[in-house]
């Protein structure tokens, strides 16, 4: 556990900020992901991501200041996003012929994922499924194990 809030982008898979926050919290960085995939169902989640990745500051710069870090933590969702661009660009317009980055295929799992959740509920091939009870849920479960974790230590 670290008693500073911060992106770990060395260890993370997107931003670093499910990475950081796993150890501040002193959880598994997969549940958070997790978390914020199902947060993500609801529109929201994609936002607030966003927002912690343009507030915490990164592991390798925490002596910056707040609005250097800012900045910097916005040069790079640009230079992030153009980089996503490209290999979609890429990937529909012929490319280099070379596989998808792990990154695209994650995206690609994740429209997928919502396309199939969003279909599912439209038309209303589960009538237990509802969108909008999924995140109270997912808050459900997620602070059931957190709780958990913290009375065992």
């Amino acid at each position: 556990m670290s008693d500073r809030l911060y992106r770990d982008k060395s260890k993370g898979m997107v931003g670093g900020v499910c990475a950081g926050l796993s150890e501040y919290f002193g959880v598994s960085p997969a549940l958070l992901r997790f978390i914020f995939a199902l947060w993500g169902l609801s529109g929201s989640g994609m936002g607030a991501y966003i927002i912690l990745w343009i507030l915490l500051p990164d592991k390798a710069t925490l002596g910056l200041t707040r609005s250097a870090a800012v900045q910097q933590n916005v040069r790079e969702i640009g230079s992030e996003a153009r980089s996503l661009g490209k290999e979609v660009r890429d990937l529909f317009g012929g490319g280099s012929g070379t596989l998808p980055s792990r990154r695209l295929m994650w995206l690609g799992g994740f429209v997928l994922l919502l396309g199939l959740a969003l279909l599912a509920e439209s038309l209303a091939l589960f009538g237990w499924f509802r969108l909008d009870l999924l995140w109270p849920v997912v808050l459900i479960l997620g602070g059931a194990v957190l709780l958990n974790r913290a009375l065992r230590h």
